[in-house]
């Protein structure tokens, strides 16, 4: 069947869509039609749709559907580390290492349970510590506060989206020493600021915290309550060069260090001399000066021990030394280059800067235990940064009939094709990783007709 919507009722979907103050469940379609409701069943072939405008529940092909996006859930984990699985074809899947070996990566998870995934199919593997998240989202817009009469800012697919300059702000309980990540998106040039320590959620100018505003390659730490600037890099090349980061900025109450990293890499640090722990506020704040839209997605907030493990490499970042870089040596003073030695490929690179030539011989109960030319050394998972396989012709899993890619709540997707539905659960088929059931909930936007042309330019235009 192809799907008709009346004008009038479908100006009714968007007056209840627009109502409310957050969409649990929307299905869109081909003409990029949308319906607010709930799912009430899903085959191979068809949605079965209730929604408050229709008189009963409704099936819908799959060949017209463009995108269904859910209510995902965000479990609470112990885990200590957490492992990300980049497949060939750009797919990320998170979760915890539980075995390495030369053929297959296993990995726990809280969606389908321990997967397997075929060395060949693995582009790399990259080790992250897990710390008790403070905040984890953006899920929606409840609990953020925007300021000016008219929203800034609007909540889509687990993303802020800006629609005119503006700030959007939450009481996120910052403790003294926290790191504050995100992932941003942007079209032409990078505008942000982000507030932190802020006590007052409704000003664009908060009167404490800090304020680190970035344009383009350049970056500015000013300090809220005194007005003064602490530093200023132009080392941010890939904010110009890219269109999208992987930004983390640490803080420290006690000390006044404040670091700013990108895309995994420290850029700067700098401190302020006046610090004062007790005369801050506890919120963070998001804010454009422009038009240009942005997107603020992955936002993960946690504590922070303070240690600055390592300083900027100048040279790595094109020579910029800027006023507040800490302890850096000056350019005359810097030693030549050492040619640096080839890579091991079967090295582990740990979280302090070392690495260690060494197999993995198991992984049991949090610890990895490795085999190196010496001796045998067991260490946490959460010590590693990466885990080098070993080399092979990699190969890009096949493109089935039925593919869908399925999206998690921080941003992560996967592909496989829609072989059952069951209750709460998806199962699915990828060569990467054979047939898999999900747990539903993980999932908060399902795409189909995924290698349809049409289908994806309507994505990619309805993305910004």
């Amino acid at each position: 069947m192809k799907l008709v919507l009346p004008s009038a009722v479908f100006a009714a979907a968007l007056t209840l869509a627009s109502t409310a103050d957050e969409v649990k469940s929307t299905v869109r379609f081909s003409n990029n039609d949308r319906l607010s409701g709930s799912m009430e069943s899903l085959s191979t072939e068809r949605l079965v749709w209730k929604s408050p405008i229709l008189e009963k529940s409704t099936p819908f092909f799959l060949k017209d559907v463009l995108d269904l996006t859910l209510a995902a859930e965000q479990p609470d984990s112990k885990a200590r580390h957490e492992a990300s699985i980049t497949l060939t074809r750009g797919e990320v899947i998170r979760g915890q290492l539980a075995a390495v070996s030369d053929e297959v990566v296993e990995l726990d998870t809280w969606f389908a349970g321990r997967m397997k995934f075929n060395r060949l199919n693995i582009a790399g593997i990259k080790i992250s510590e897990r710390p008790d998240f403070i905040y984890r989202g953006p899920t929606g817009l409840d609990g953020w506060k925007q300021s000016g009469d008219k929203p800034a800012w609007t909540f889509q697919n687990s993303r802020f989206r800006s629609v005119a300059a503006g700030s959007i702000a939450r009481n996120v309980d910052l403790p003294d020493e926290c790191a504050i990540a995100f992932d941003a998106a942007w079209r032409g040039s990078f505008a942000l600021k982000l507030v932190f320590f802020s006590d007052d959620l409704a000003s664009d100018h908060p009167a404490s915290g800090y304020e680190l505003a970035i344009q383009s390659r350049s970056v500015y730490l000013r300090s809220c309550k005194t007005q003064k600037f602490l530093g200023h890099t132009a080392s941010a090349v890939t904010l110009q060069e890219n269109e999208k980061a992987h930004i983390e900025v640490r803080a420290s109450l006690k000390s006044g260090k404040i670091c700013l990293f990108l895309d995994g890499e420290i850029i700067d640090v700098w401190t302020d001399p006046d610090v004062v722990r007790n005369e801050v506020g506890r919120g963070i704040h998001f804010i454009t000066q422009n038009e240009s839209p942005v997107q603020i997605s992955g936002i993960e907030i946690s504590a922070w021990d303070g240690e600055v493990d390592k300083l900027p490499n100048l040279q790595a970042m094109g020579g910029f030394r800027q006023f507040g870089i800490q302890g850096l040596m000056e350019e005359e003073d810097e030693p030549e280059s050492v040619p640096e030695e080839k890579t091991n490929k079967r090295r582990v690179e740990l979280r302090n800067g070392d690495s260690i030539d060494g197999e993995v011989v198991s992984i049991s109960d949090g610890m990895i235990t490795l085999k190196t030319p010496f001796r045998e050394v067991r260490l946490p998972v959460e010590a590693l940064r990466s885990v080098a396989l070993k080399p092979a012709d990699l190969e890009t899993s096949k493109r089935e009939n039925g593919d869908v890619r399925a999206w998690f709540s921080d941003g992560s997707w996967i592909v496989f094709r829609l072989e059952g539905v069951g209750e709460g659960t998806l199962t699915g088929y990828n060569q990467s990783f054979g047939t898999v059931v999900f747990k539903m909930a993980a999932f908060n936007r399902i795409e189909f007709n995924i290698y349809d042309p049409e289908f994806e330019d309507l994505r990619m235009a309805s993305g910004w």
